[in-house]
């Protein structure tokens, strides 16, 4: 790999992490939803996407559209069970979602091929663009991220983010001033489900072949070190925050180190960051709820 491909296969990533990274602040920084099931969305778009363009040769924005729906179904469903549970039972029931749609990732091999995934996922087909070329994508998925962006803050500063706060902070309150809390917790779900399925139709046409190796647990952990240490709810902390946890292994490449040691060493780099900006800004971290 040349080093224009590796710039490019840095910020293809760095795209990829801030939809996923600012779509689960939206509903976790914002809305206090500690969804686990996060990554699970992630996952059922990278796989429509996979087996709508190999099996059925569908388009870039076909994939997109139905990949979208697709997760704005699972986040219904996902609702249904767990939006009206509080808290630390709204998170183990997340939790327990996202195992099943791992299961099920695994174990429907007619579907997903279970373990050994889904090989020669072709690139988007628009005009005559070669996207097999990745600084073709990269422009691409550029421009998209941008959008995804733009609609981010436009949500993070207008009212249905002052509505997500406010049920977060005091639900009662908000109930009495006229708002549907289990409205809100669902439109915030939603959303968040929706461009994290984005983010995973894009990982797949990048990689061309994805397993459920790439939708675990560790994965949700990563995303949410990148929101913490941004500061849950801030739109610009979460960018900063990718860009800095994307790009801050990438020296160690350069170490001579063992392959086999070179991933724990990350994760533990990633663990000991967490825990220090959790530990030196607790008391700031999250927002200070207010009386009413």
């Amino acid at each position: 790999m040349g080093q224009l491909d590796y710039i490019n296969h840095l910020l293809i990533l760095l795209c990829i992490y801030l939809i996923l990274a600012q779509s689960f602040n939206f509903a976790f920084g914002l809305g206090g939803l500690f969804n686990l099931a996060h990554i699970a969305a992630y996952a059922l778009g990278a796989y429509c996407t996979a087996i709508l363009s190999t099996d059925y040769d569908k388009s870039f924005f076909y994939c997109l559209g139905v990949s979208a729906v697709i997760a704005a179904f699972f986040s219904l469903l996902l609702g249904a069970i767990a939006i009206r549970l509080s808290q630390e039972y709204f998170a183990v029931g997340t939790l327990a979602f996202s195992a099943i749609v791992s299961s099920f990732l695994i174990n429907w091999k007619s579907l997903t091929h279970g373990v050994l995934g889904i090989p020669n996922i072709p690139r988007p087909v628009i005009g005559q663009i070669d996207f097999y070329q990745n600084s073709n994508f990269l422009a691409l998925l550029v421009g998209l991220t941008a959008l995804i962006m733009f609609l981010f803050y436009l949500l993070f500063y207008g009212r249905f983010a002052r509505d997500l706060k406010a049920q977060a902070e005091n639900p009662y309150a908000t109930m009495a001033i006229g708002k549907s809390v289990s409205s809100i917790r669902n439109d915030a779900f939603i959303i968040s489900s929706v461009f994290a399925s984005i983010g995973g139709s894009i990982f797949s046409y990048y990689l061309n072949y994805i397993d459920p190796s790439s939708f675990t647990l560790a994965e949700m952990v990563f995303v949410m070190s990148i929101v913490v240490l941004g500061k849950p709810g801030s739109f610009w902390g979460t960018i900063w925050a990718t860009t800095f946890l994307v790009l801050l292994p990438e020296p160690l490449r350069f170490v001579q180190i063992n392959a086999s040691i070179l991933g724990p060493m990350r994760q533990l780099l990633y663990a000991v960051i967490l825990f220090l900006v959790v530990y030196y800004k607790r008391a700031t971290i999250f927002p200070q709820k207010r009386e009413v």
